[in-house]
This record gives structure tokens, sequence and C-alpha cells, in this order.
């Protein structure tokens, strides 16, 4: 905007803009229309824009009803809302706004019978989908003989998901994502029919459903698009760099008769291709021709050493943005070198109790990851030194499914008269259910207690087990080598079974395989089977205690970078940024480094007033990619990126009684 044009623009504008607004958020309100984007840098209140330019609609005389806002949590649409009713003071209820499923669910309510829907039909959950598609699956594979090979539900219905998301073929999807399901293609497709089927018999949708089939009602009734498309004079769509191709098919749809469609979004911050998001949807955005762009890159959020910070580690391929500091200066962040895990969670903990001692609370704390088995250690030892935690995205590390059921089979060979656990590890096997496990571990146990023999081993060969080839040989082997490192048994248990078991169970199978190795490396630093079991076991009743901790709210959060998306706090401790750990080994063996950046990028954005990142000089803790030359080049090591200028770089070096916390 030219300086003459925002002068006369400022004698019109209302005063509760000019109040309200920097100049770049004002120009953006008052000025974005036809087919705009806001690109919005970390911090720089990219919600009050939305509600503000809500606002200003109303104030020229739009109805609710005839804006449209779209945003990726209810909880955003919830807030937003309720900013512009305490702006305005205005009755909002007739405005639609709400996730892409919610509109689409309203626009269906009205229009189901044109696809062979009742208008009442039912939304099936997570839980309810799997549910029928084993039903459809069951029913396709009743005359199949080979179900130990097949895929799970949870890999099915991935597939069909991003299929659905990205508007791909099934065979452009398995090439994509999971080219070892190939084989399976026919039988998905099969499977994928029977499921649609039984959803139309039930009268029911699942949550991809409700996308597919609105843009099949478009696409079938352009009397409908219109209609709908008429309502909406504006459409605002938030968090832009998110959305998937399907959901740019129904923002163009919406919009597609007045022609005002408004994104807010930063390419920066989009880390969810795994959703079938792509961060090229602002670029293409921005190159088509008509489009005006705003850019809102005042940061209210961080100090000027960690915008300066932020702004030198922009992510390859980005819309140019540079960030300007609106608040005082603190301190550089700071870049700390460990040798290892382990005295990399010892430096977590000096962190931590140093900003305790200046007056920090818990809960003003967070400390960051790629992944959760990255925090494995970090929780030990926060629960060692009784420091109260909360895990924000997902469950303890050794609560997880994948590790639990290794779990079980270390505590059946510590202990075999553990009921639970060989209940457990019995079930991952085909054909074995509950009352099978049961009466295989009562001949166990009959045996163990009756004294017939001093080797599990041999009491097994006397059990229903040996019915089923595959468990028998792996338990069997499994207690011939019980004496052995707890990594090495680990080991077995992953290359002889649950490696492939991962692969047609999980749909994110390759995380949580990484997720094993790690463990068995973790493993490795004990000397015994009994002596790993215990120090986890005790480690999980100390956190169960912080779990009754967190209801007092002061605790440090730990949490995946993609968890602290759109959250903050005054210290940020991201650890592990190593080559293998970030970026992700997977990553790199594939060249996909561009997440890998953005996810780097989300997670350096979220701290207000400090930021420590910390490096292990040894490298991945992950044994299979730990000698890789792909670790070792600086070509993927972020923090070789970084100018020592904007940071202070601290070195662990206890061994010399370096005692590294004056500098922190």
């Amino acid at each position: 905007m030219k300086k003459e044009d925002y002068f006369y623009i400022e004698k019109e504008i209302p005063s509760f803009l000019k109040k309200a607004l920097d100049e770049e958020q004002l120009e953006a309100v008052i000025n974005s229309n036809g087919r705009s984007i806001i690109v919005a840098g970390p911090g720089s209140g990219k919600t009050r824009v939305i509600t503000y330019k809500i606002a200003y609609l109303l104030y020229l005389g739009l109805k609710p009803e005839n804006i449209l806002l779209v945003t990726f949590t209810r909880a955003a649409a919830k807030q937003m809302i309720e900013r512009v009713k305490n702006v305005t003071n205005r009755d909002m209820s007739s405005m639609l706004a709400g996730t892409f499923h919610h509109v689409c669910n309203t626009i269906l309510r009205r229009y189901a019978a044109l696809l062979d829907f009742k208008n009442d039909y039912s939304i099936l959950d997570k839980e309810d989908s799997k549910d029928l598609l084993r039903i459809a699956k069951n029913e396709y594979m009743r005359e199949s003989s080979d179900k130990y090979k097949f895929p799970k539900e949870d890999v099915i219905m991935k597939v069909i998901s991003y299929t659905c998301n990205t508007l791909n073929s099934l065979r452009e999807t398995l090439l994509d994502i999971a080219p070892y399901l190939l084989e399976f293609e026919n039988d998905i497709e099969q499977i994928w029919g029977i499921y649609s089927q039984l959803k139309k018999d039930m009268n029911v949708m699942d949550y991809d459903d409700l996308l597919v089939n609105t843009l099949m009602l478009f696409h079938t009734h352009p009397d409908i698009l219109k209609k709908v498309s008429e309502q909406f004079q504006y459409v605002l769509v938030d968090e832009f760099q998110d959305t998937n191709k399907i959901q740019i098919e129904l923002i163009k749809a919406f919009s597609s008769v007045h022609g005002n469609l408004i994104v807010v979004g930063d390419d920066s911050q989009s880390i969810y291709s795994f959703r079938g998001a792509h961060f090229k949807n602002i670029k293409d955005f921005i190159d088509k021709e008509g489009t005006k762009i705003f850019k809102i890159q005042t940061n209210y959020r961080s100090t000027p050493e960690i915008v300066n910070f932020i702004n030198n580690m922009l992510p390859s391929n980005s819309v140019p943005k540079t960030l300007k500091p609106k608040r005082k200066g603190y301190i550089k962040p700071f870049v700390i070198e460990t040798f290892d895990d382990l005295e990399q969670a010892d430096a977590v903990v000096q962190i931590i109790k140093n900003k305790l001692e200046e007056g920090i609370n818990y809960k003003d704390i967070a400390i960051l990851y790629r992944s959760h088995s990255l925090s494995m250690v970090i929780q030990q030892k926060l629960d060692t030194v009784g420091i109260p935690y909360r895990i924000l995205s997902g469950l303890r590390f050794i609560e997880t499914r994948h590790i639990k059921d290794v779990l079980g089979f270390l505590k059946v060979l510590n202990n075999p008269l553990d009921k639970i656990s060989w209940i457990r590890i019995l079930k991952l096997f085909p054909g074995i259910g509950t009352k099978t496990a049961s009466k295989i571990y009562n001949e166990i146990e009959k045996g163990i207690n009756s004294g017939q023999s001093k080797n599990v081993e041999e009491i097994l060969t006397k059990t229903q087990l040996i019915r089923f080839t595959t468990p028998f040989e792996l338990l069997k082997k499994l207690y011939i080598n019980m004496d052995k490192n707890p990594s090495e048994i680990i080991d077995y248990i992953y290359k002889d079974y649950y490696e492939e078991y991962s692969l047609l169970t999980f749909s994110d199978a390759k995380s949580r395989n990484m997720d094993i190795e790690r463990f068995s490396e973790i493993a490795s630093r004990y000397p015994s089977l009994s002596s790993f079991l215990e120090d986890l076991t005790l480690s999980e009743d100390i956190g169960i205690m912080n779990v009754e901790k967190e209801e007092e709210r002061d605790t440090i959060t730990l949490t995946t970078i993609h968890g602290a998306k759109g959250l903050e706090w005054k210290v940020v401790i991201l650890i592990s940024v190593n080559p293998g750990d970030l970026p992700n080994g997977l990553a790199i063996k594939d060249k996909k480094l561009d997440e890998e950046e953005r996810l780097f990028y989300v997670a350096i954005t979220r701290a207000k007033d400090e930021l420590y990142i910390l490096k292990q000089l040894s490298g991945t803790s992950n044994p299979f990619m730990k000698n890789s030359i792909y670790f070792v080049n600086k070509e993927y090591d972020f923090i070789e990126k970084i100018p020592d200028d904007i940071i202070n770089r601290v070195r662990v070096n206890y061994k010399n009684d370096i005692y590294w916390n004056c500098y922190i």
C-alpha cells in the first residue's frame, strides 16, 4: 500500500480498528478482498487480524450468515467468534464457522438425500470406523486362509483416508506412503468397496466422507453449489498452509460465486504432510494472477534475540519474510553441546533448576522433541529428581502400544508367571485370542509350579503353543538367549517378528520401529534384563505420582514439536537436534528435509524469553543409524548452519570439571 493511500483510508476506517491494529494488520484487514493471502509470521497476531476482518465486514453491512470462517480446530473458531462478539456486540449465531468437517456436515444435513443418504445420517468416530472396516475386511476374507500376512484395520484406514484427502488413486497412495502394500492393492480396493456399501446401508458417514460427499454433491448438483456459494460473500480460511488437496477444492467451491477468498497462513509452519498437506499451497496461491498479498511480520511473542535467531533459520523454499521484534531484549539463544543423551538429560535438569531459582514456574517451561522416543531418558531423569511434568501430545514412551508389546516379551522372560504379559504377547499372533492365550498360560503355570522342568522352553513344548509355529519358535529362541544383554533380546523380538507385525498393524509403522530401535539402544546400557526392567518399573511408578501432581497445573510440559504448534512458553528447551533425530533419520535417507526444517522453525518460534537447543556430540542414539555417513555429514546438521554471533554456544564437559551452568 502506498503511503498516500494509507492516509486516505485512515480517514474512512472506524476507530475500533485504528486502536486495535498495527499498520500491517490494518492494511490486511481493510484491503483484503477478492483473492487475498495474509502471510502471518509466528507471533504476529493472525487471530487478531481474522477477528477484526470479520468485525470490519459486519461494519460494512454484511450479515453474519454471509461470512464463512474455516479453521482447523473448533476451539480456534469459537475463540474468534467470541472475540468478534466482544468487539461488535453482534449476535453471531447465524454465522457458519468451524472446521472443514463441521462446515461440510452443516451443508450435507440439508442435501444428503441427493447422495442416497438420509438427512439424519450418523457420523462414525475413528473407533467406530475401524470397527466397521473390520467387518468389511472379515466379510472379504472369509475365503482367505492367510490372515497373518494381511494388513490391519489401522493401516487400511490410513491408506483410504490419505487417498480421499489427496484425491489420489489408490495406486498413487500406495506408491507414495506404503509401497510394501502394493501386493494388497486389489484386496484393499475390494474391502474399501464393501466398507462404503456398509456405510450407505447403515446411513452413516466417516470423517473423510463429510468432505468427499460434499465435493461430490457440488460436482453432481451445480445448482446446489451455486446456492451455497452465493450465500458466502466472503470466505476466510485460517492455517491455510495445513490444507490438503480436497480442502483446497472445497475452498474454491465455497468462494466460486463472489470470489472473495481470504486465506491466512505461514508456509514456514507447514508440518502436516502425513495428512496430505503441502507447504507449496501458499506459494501456488500467491503465484496465481490477481492474488493480493499482505504480510504481517511484527512479532509480539519473542525477544529481539530470539526473533533474530528465527529470521536466520527461515526454512529454505519459504516465502521471504523478516520478523520485526516488538519486545525488549533479554538474552541470546543457547546451543548446548553434550556428549550423549544421558549428559543431555543432566543439562536439561540443570537448566530447569536455574530457572526455578530465578523465579520462573514449572508451567512456563517446555521440553520439545521430534518424537516421543527421544524423551525417554529425560522422563527417567525428571522422575529421579522429582521434577513434575506432563506429556502434552501422547502417552509416556513406555506406555505406547509397541513399546508395551516388546516389554511384554521381556517381562515373561524375567518372570514366566506374569499372566498379564503372557496374554498380551500371545494375542499378537494370528489365531490366538484371549481364551486361547489364557489356556496356554494355565498350561505354562501348571508346568512351572509342578517342578516338571526348570527350563521354560521345555515346558512350552508341552502346551497348546506348539500348534502355533511362529510364537513357539520365537519364544523358544528368547528363553535360550535370555541371559544375553537386554538389547540383544529386543533385537531378536524385533527382527524375528515384530518388525513385520508392525508394518502390517500400524499406520505409522516406520516411526514405531525407530522407537523400538532406540529402546534397544537404551537397553544396551544395562548389564542384565532384570536391572533394565527394574529401572523402567520404578520410573513408571514415579511417573504415576507425577500425574497426581499435574492437577496442581504447575508442571513442566513435554511434547513433540507437532503437539507444540500454536502454543508458547517463556522458556523452551529443544532436545536432540542432531542428524538422525532432528532432522529425522528417515527424512535424511529419503532426502526430504523440507518439513524437518519447518519443524525446527516451529519449535524455535514457541519461545518467548529464552531458548535452549541441545545437541549430542555422539550423534543419534539410534544404533541402526549411528554409523551411517548420512549422520556425520554437516549438510544435515541444523546446528552447523547457525551463525555463531546470534547464539551463546556452550560445551558441557563434566570430566574437566567445567561447570557450564555459570554461562546460563
